[in-house]
């Protein structure tokens, strides 16, 4: 049975009120709803238009695939405007500050499990610490096929 859900990842908006409707019959509930889009499937500003128009609570696409670090050049929320329409949103910006692949997957910074990744999580979780900020981190469930997924994605939330 679910008990929380924290983010739509990838989602649209039939799997959203799906998502809803499974959350009514479980009794679950909950205030905040939350997705990151993949960048393929981003179009702006007609995607933030979409999740605000749906209720969505805040967005979490907005990151670079290659690098982790603040893209938006913050680590705190900030409100969403239609650039189409001139008008502000009530949608939320939620900075993705990490992916795990970005630093891990060999196809970007390729840091693999060691001290190095861990270091550079840990870098960017201080960061975002030192200004009372919110690291956003993007774990794919993908990315949980082996033991040392595991045991870095622990390493990374508790520290």
């Amino acid at each position: 049975m679910l008990n929380r859900v924290e983010e739509i990842d990838h989602t649209d908006l039939d799997n959203h009120d799906r998502l809803r409707a499974i959350m009514q019959k479980e009794g679950i509930k909950q205030n905040e709803f939350g997705g990151r889009m993949h960048y393929l499937r981003w179009e702006h500003p007609s995607t933030l238009q979409a999740w605000n128009d749906a209720d969505m609570t805040y967005d979490s696409t907005l990151s670079y695939a290659d690098l982790p670090g603040f893209r938006c050049g913050t680590c705190f929320e900030y409100p969403a405007f239609n650039t189409a329409t001139q008008q502000p949103l009530q949608i939320r910006i939620r900075p993705l500050i990490a992916m795990e692949c970005t630093i891990i997957a060999d196809r970007y910074m390729g840091l693999g499990y060691g001290a190095e990744a861990e270091r550079k999580f840990a870098g960017l979780k201080d960061t975002c610490r030192r200004v009372s900020g919110c690291f956003t981190l993007l774990w794919h469930n993908s990315h949980f096929s082996n033991q040392a997924d595991f045991k870095m994605y622990q390493k990374v939330i508790r520290n």
